[in-house]
């Protein structure tokens, strides 16, 4: 059992090695510019390894995504709960969420993954229908509605699409701008206009 123990712990550090690595060179030289062989390089492991945990350099965004996902999931849903207005949940969720991806992915990580998604020879990992983030969003906007807070004249999964669209837009142009404005401190303005035209 502690042999197993130590084996998954290993194999756990080395992914983590790659994606830390594999998110560096990715800035650095950019998506398109950055080979397998180059990652394997660079985190001094094989390909054996390296193909263990993703089947391309295009999987080690999932991962990230997964991470992110797993911090809404085990972090953000619990904090906003506590607000008894879905209109508060969303608005409590949103700046969380802001101030997770400033501060602890930051421009370089943000900037990357939009160059990747940005690629039409693959499905976007934002349009995967299954995230946790959209059944968070599905869950404030369905409640929302059902108790009178938000105006009935859009379905559900319309306000969920808008808000989404309003949420990369945000993102899309701080990396753009190479973060030269604060994301939590900005966030306010434009989410609280959409959360107002939103509500009845």
């Amino acid at each position: 059992m502690i042999t197993i123990n130590k084996r998954t712990t290993k194999a756990l550090l080395t992914k983590k090695k790659i994606t830390a690595a594999a998110l560096h060179l990715f800035n650095e030289k950019s998506f398109s510019r950055v080979t397998v062989d180059e990652i394997i390089k660079e985190t001094n492991t094989s390909k054996g390894a390296f193909y263990t945990h993703f089947k391309s350099k295009h999987d080690i965004f999932l991962e990230k995504f997964k991470e992110i996902d797993d911090y809404y999931v085990n972090e953000l849903v619990d904090i906003m709960a506590k607000e008894e207005k879905y209109a508060d949940r969303l608005e409590v969720f949103l700046r969380l969420q802001m101030t997770y991806i400033e501060r602890d992915l930051g421009w370089d990580v943000i900037r990357t993954i939009y160059e990747v998604e940005l690629n039409t020879e693959r499905d976007s990992f934002f349009l995967i229908p299954d995230r946790p983030l959209y059944s968070i969003l599905m869950d404030i906007f369905e409640n929302g509605q059902k108790i009178g807070e938000f105006r009935d004249d859009l379905l559900p999964e319309k306000m969920m699409d808008i808000c989404l669209r309003t949420m990369r837009g945000i993102l899309y142009d701080w990396a753009l701008r190479k973060a030269d404005f604060s994301l939590v401190e900005e966030h306010g303005d434009l989410f609280g206009v959409m959360i107002r035209g939103m509500k009845k």
